[in-house]
């Protein structure tokens, strides 16, 4: 994957003030260089040897130095589900994607319990209750506030359309044909964009609150945040978003993180291709 990718038209009609850098070292993701994945912090402890540390602490055992028969044992863990030495070391990520992007990645606020829930008898969605509540404190979470910061004209939009098949899976898409217009489309999106863009401008110079004149704004505006996670919600979230029926964009970031962190995955055994786990 490119650290750097071919910028995109919405990103050269910026004006300079407002022209995207990437930081040092982030994994551009949709190819318009705008959107990428940077990894700001990691543990000073070893990852690896941390999930064997924890895992034998029941033994009143440590090590100092990780071995094969430790990558053994990580692997062992993870696929037998005893995931709880996974929950001590974190990462942070710094993330610009568009917001329909974030609202699927922020349903990752897990990081340190595997929970089950009820109401009145019913199971209720693990990741409902986790993004209210966050209990465990295994992820955070922190976006750049539109009540603050007014926008600037920095949105995403796809270089091939797609659409959802006529029968099976309908939340998947594929590429509609080389015979779609394709530019025509992405010339009528990125035309929308600018007039929802003029509308919340002119807004804001009549006075209008930020915080109401972003309504008129499409989803496929950047945004920015901070992500903060520990090693099994990084897992369970590549676990999710790698596979080929996840959608396309947030595919594209699930790979970036599996960048960013590939020497952890492989000294635990788990790096394999298009997989998290």
């Amino acid at each position: 994957m490119e650290t750097v990718a071919p910028m995109d038209t919405a990103a050269q009609n910026l004006p300079p003030h407002l022209h995207p850098t990437l930081p040092p070292d982030a994994v551009g993701t949709l190819d318009d260089g705008i959107g990428f994945v940077a990894l700001v912090d990691r543990m000073q402890t070893d990852p690896a040897l941390k999930v064997v540390n924890a895992a034998r602490i029941s033994y009143d055992k440590q090590k100092t130095s990780f071995d094969e028969k430790d990558g053994k044992l990580c692997q062992f863990l993870w696929e037998h589900g005893h995931t709880s030495p996974y929950r001590h070391s974190f990462f942070t990520f710094h993330w610009k994607a568009p917001l329909f992007v974030f609202r699927q990645a922020f349903k990752y606020q897990v990081g340190s319990g595997w929970r089950k829930y009820e109401v009145n008898g019913e199971p209720v969605s693990l990741q409902v209750f986790d993004v209210l509540f966050d209990t465990d404190k295994g992820c955070s979470w922190n976006e750049v506030s539109g009540r603050y910061v007014q926008w600037g004209h920095e949105y995403y939009i796809p270089k091939v359309m797609r659409a959802n098949p006529p029968h099976g899976n309908k939340q998947s898409s594929q590429p509609l044909p080389a015979s779609f217009d394709h530019e025509r489309e992405r010339s009528l999106m990125r035309a929308e964009c600018e007039e929802a863009f003029r509308l919340y401008e002119s807004r804001i110079q009549r006075g209008v609150a930020k915080e109401i004149a972003r309504m008129c704004l499409p989803q496929n505006v950047y945004t920015q945040a901070y992500w903060t996670v520990s090693l099994q919600g990084i897992l369970h979230f590549l676990d999710q978003r790698l596979e080929p029926d996840a959608q396309y964009e947030i595919r594209r970031y699930a790979e970036a993180v599996r960048a960013l962190v590939a020497p952890e995955l492989e000294r635990v055994g788990l790096m394999r291709p298009g997989a998290g786990a």
